[in-house]
């Protein structure tokens, strides 16, 4: 065998030069090879001036081609951007371990609807509503809303003279005006725009489901909104004018209706159309039964029924047999009566025999129901169904209509025609036009609508009758009118207004399953909040705030600590139900209400000032038409005297209330003397409207609630009422004087024996005087002060029930105070109280109280601490029994600022 040898092939210098070059571009980074990164979308697109995050979907990265048949587990920007390679040894020992995701940034990713990134964050607030969609309403809140952001969120943006804000609470403030819509605390939204001339305000809110819901989408296909705008616009300098629209509403996202129709007139929920209507009820009343005659005069012959069905036929009850089953009533000649309590029924049942023999249709196909009365009197009228119902499924009534005034002779007969159906809406729409000094005169009139929209359910029809148009009369106005002028030393005013008693600002709310509670008031809400004291709180229950204020005292805080200023010493933590001017030691300062003066111009014994009702929160109340004006002079700077006519009526009875009135008061004050107040108000009256009230009683504690009604007692149904306040007030480094006169007299004009038939006295009257004087001084180290005060009462009823009583009470104390160390001091007193009934010797007593009190006030980890330990005696001797001692001992430390 023949060895050959073997002859390498050297390769060619451009083979060489090739493998070389090979080898170094895989020894090159990805960056060198691809000659830069492809990073995709994550650094956005350049758009001219800035750079656009858009979803623009997933990229192929050139440099993360790699034909191998391997299996691979790794995104091809980590393969590509940062080298990983999944089959390496993970070893932190020479490389430390990083994050892959920096802590700093948080949240989730968040675009609009044109793709742009918004930001990297977290959704705080977030309503939106889709149809025809199962639950189509959104609403969104996180829990950081509340505890980043207190609930309150702001953006606004402003250049030159225009500006704007979207404002997003939980309790958010907002009023359009007084006669429409204003709320101290709604859940929602509101937009402002402003410029020079031109103002709007947008107000949203869905105010189906509890305001507490956070973290999670609280969806609804049944719901109740609320939307409400007001726009103005300056004309000239010294006018505006101003248009306004609040509405709420029921719907259901499943509803494909137009959307401009659905937020004024509404639209059933599901279950508001989810069976036909068996039964229309129809009860009339006596709209004035006080006076037990001229009640609803209903004529059946007269009357009639009108059905119209969804294929466009109509049937006439008269001309089918199909009446009413007239329940109630007195027989009368051709008509039926209801006076006093009495009241007449009317069932339409459309499951009855002559119905469903006769009629063009089946009840499932009706789509409207027309009823034609023939009424006459002082009546009102209520309407129900067997789909109009409370949680326990008994038909509830809402009144449709009452009679203006109060006839009794038949001559307002009319046809009344009103639709049946279901509510789903209440809008009110209005004007305003505001005018300051033109020709010196100061102006403001405001004119209002409201509609209460109805819709007759049909199952098989997304489309429903609306039972009320916008231009038709089922409209109730209310109106005012408010002008005053002054000129040099004289002034005067004027006012004019009408609220019609149909006039309505309340509304249902659905449930999740879009049934409506007709009865309960956790189920209405109002545009226009009843919130006399003008804080946070709604003063009703409603169905967007369930916490009614218990706690109301309008006027009786005058320091604005939210507790009433008879019981001062009261609050959360330590209760207290006595009332200040009945405690020891407190009972000097503090004068008890009867000794507060003011106007009374509805005349049912209470200031209008401190008046507390349940009715929204009108400028007048509804049902009142009528004006009030007055013209007056200033004689001198603190004097002034005034006269004027008050003409107001009840718009649905004859009640009025008429008065003529002179004025003169007086607040002056000088160094020397003090300060003089002079209040003397008298007037003649005849007023037999009533007024009731619902009033903070003293002598309770503040959780108890103790809100107490109190009827008017109508004492000046035909009066002479004359209120007269003297008081006197004299302060120096050492010396303090009081002295109050006050008298209130209601003297009746009219005979014995309409007295009699009133239940009323021939005067009714308060007199109270009250002298108090204090002197301090020092003894040494004791700072001492002798106190007196005088309390006389004569009266024939106070405040909350006519209570004759003739008393004197007599106050004698002393206090002493004795500084010791540095921050601590030891007070003492003593009180001698004499009381005097001179009607029902009983109630006579006199009492020593005795106090001791060791006070300290120190810093103590960051907070002032207040130390009080003592005791208080109370020896009590009451006329004709035997004799008490009320004892009491405290060791009480406080934490304050």
């Amino acid at each position: 065998m023949v060895l050959k040898p073997i002859r390498a092939k050297i390769p060619t210098p451009w083979a060489l030069w090739g493998c070389l070059a090979l080898l170094a571009w895989l020894a090159l980074p990805a960056a060198a090879q691809t000659g830069a990164l492809d990073y995709g979308g994550r650094l956005g697109q350049q758009r001219g001036p800035e750079v656009a995050f858009r979803p623009q979907g997933p990229t192929v990265m050139m440099g993360a081609i790699d034909p191998a048949r391997r299996a691979w587990y790794v995104p091809q920007e980590l393969f590509h951007e940062y080298r990983f390679r999944q089959w390496e040894t993970t070893a932190y020992s020479r490389q430390a371990y990083e994050r892959y995701v920096s802590p700093s940034i948080e949240g989730g990713y968040f675009y609009d609807i044109y793709g742009n990134l918004l930001t990297r964050g977290w959704l705080l607030y977030n309503i939106e509503q889709s149809s025809p969609q199962e639950s189509g309403s959104v609403v969104f809140k996180d829990r950081r809303f509340r505890r980043w952001f207190s609930d309150v969120v702001v953006a606004a943006d402003q250049k030159g003279q225009y500006s704007y804000a979207l404002t997003v609470a939980n309790d958010l403030r907002t009023t359009l005006t007084p006669m429409i819509f204003t709320k101290p605390r709604m859940d929602g939204l509101q937009v402002d725009l402003a410029s020079d001339k031109y103002e709007s305000t947008l107000v949203y809110s869905r105010i189906s489901g509890p305001r507490s819901i956070t973290g999670q989408d609280a969806r609804r296909t049944n719901l109740t909104s609320l939307v409400a705008g007001r726009f103005t616009a300056q004309v000239g300098d010294f006018v505006r004018i101003g248009f306004h629209n609040a509405n709420a509403h029921q719907s259901n996202t499943l509803n494909n209706k137009k959307i401009i129709d659905s937020f004024i007139t509404g639209s059933l929920t599901q279950d508001q159309n989810l069976e036909a209507i068996n039964t229309i009820e129809i009860v009339l009343r006596d709209d004035s039964p006080e006076d037990g005659i001229g009640g609803a005069a209903f004529f059946p012959d007269a009357s009639d029924i009108v059905i119209r069905y969804a294929d466009g036929s109509v049937d006439r009850g008269k001309d089918i047999r199909f009446e009413a089953l007239v329940e109630g009533g007195f027989p009368q000649a051709g008509f039926f009566a209801a006076d006093g309590g009495e009241e007449i029924r009317l069932t339409y049942d459309f499951n009855s025999t002559v119905f469903v023999n006769r009629a063009s249709g089946s009840k499932e196909d009706i789509v409207d129901v027309e009823l034609r009365l023939v009424l006459g009197n002082d009546y009102q009228v209520w309407m129900t169904s067997d789909r109009q119902t409370n949680q326990q499924g008994s038909s509830v009534l809402l009144m449709v209509e009452q009679a203006e005034g109060n006839v009794k002779d038949l001559s307002n007969l009319r046809t009344l025609s009103f639709e049946y159906g279901l509510p789903t809406a209440t809008n009110v729409s209005g004007a305003t036009i505001e005018m300051t000094n033109v020709m010196g005169f100061r102006l403001y009139g405001e004119y209002d609508l409201s509609w209460s929209f109805r819709k007759y359910p049909n199952i098989s029809s997304e489309k429903h009758r609306t039972a009320s148009g916008i231009l038709g009369s089922r409209s109730a106005p209310a109106w005012m009118l408010n002008a005053s002028k002054d000129r040099g030393h004289w002034f005067g005013y004027a006012e004019i207004y009408s609220i019609d008693p149909r006039y309505n600002t309340s509304s249902f709310i659905a449930n999740q399953n879009g049934f409506i509670d007709y009865e309960a008031d956790r189920n209405r809400i109002e545009l226009v909040e009843d919130n006399d004291d003008q804080d946070r709180n709604p003063d009703t229950f409603r169905g967007d705030w369930f916490f009614p204020d218990r706690q109301v005292f309008p006027g009786w805080d005058v320091n604005n600590d939210f507790i009433v200023d008879f019981n001062q010493n009261d609050n959360r933590v330590k209760l207290n139900d006595v009332p200040d001017y009945e405690e020891p030691f407190l009972r000097f300062d503090v004068d008890r209400p009867e000794f507060l003066f003011g106007v009374d111009m509805n005349s049912n014994y209470w200031v209008d000032l401190y008046e507390n009702d349940e009715a929204p929160d009108y400028p007048y109340p509804k049902d009142h038409e009528g004006f009030n004006l007055y013209a007056g002079l200033h004689v001198t700077p603190n004097l002034r005297v005034m006269a004027g006519a008050l003409r107001e009526e009840l718009i649905s009875s004859n009640q009025r209330n008429h008065s003529t009135y002179a004025l003169v008061d007086y607040d002056g004050s000088s160094s020397r003397y003090g300060r003089l107040r002079i209040f003397e108000m008298t007037k003649l009256v005849k007023d037999d409207i009533p007024d009731p009230l619902l009033q903070w009683a003293p002598g309770t504690a503040i959780l108890g609630g103790a809100l107490t009604p109190v009827p008017d007692p109508l004492l000046a149904r035909d009066t002479w009422v004359n209120q007269l306040f003297v008081g006197h007030s004299f302060q120096s480094a050492r010396l303090r004087l009081t002295n109050k006169l006050n008298y209130v007299l209601f003297h009746q004009l009219m005979g014995e024996s309409r007295r009699e038939r009133h239940n009323l006295d021939p005067q009714d009257f308060f007199f109270g005087l009250m002298n108090k004087a204090s002197y301090q001084f020092e003894a040494g180290p004791v700072a001492l002060e002798p106190r007196w005060k005088s309390e006389f009462r004569k009266q024939t009823r106070g405040l909350f029930a006519a209570q004759e009583t003739t008393s004197l009470r007599e106050l004698f104390s002393v206090l002493a105070e004795l500084r010791i160390l540095t921050s601590t001091r030891i007070q003492t007193g003593v009180e001698y109280v004499l009381f005097e009934d001179f009607d029902q010797d009983i109630n006579d007593f006199s009492s020593t109280t005795f106090g001791l009190q060791l006070s300290n006030a120190s810093p103590y980890l960051g907070y002032n601490l207040t130390t009080q330990a003592g005791v208080v005696l109370e020896r009590r001797d009451p006329r004709g029994r035997d004799a008490f001692t009320i004892t009491e001992t405290y060791v009480t430390i406080y934490a304050g600022r």
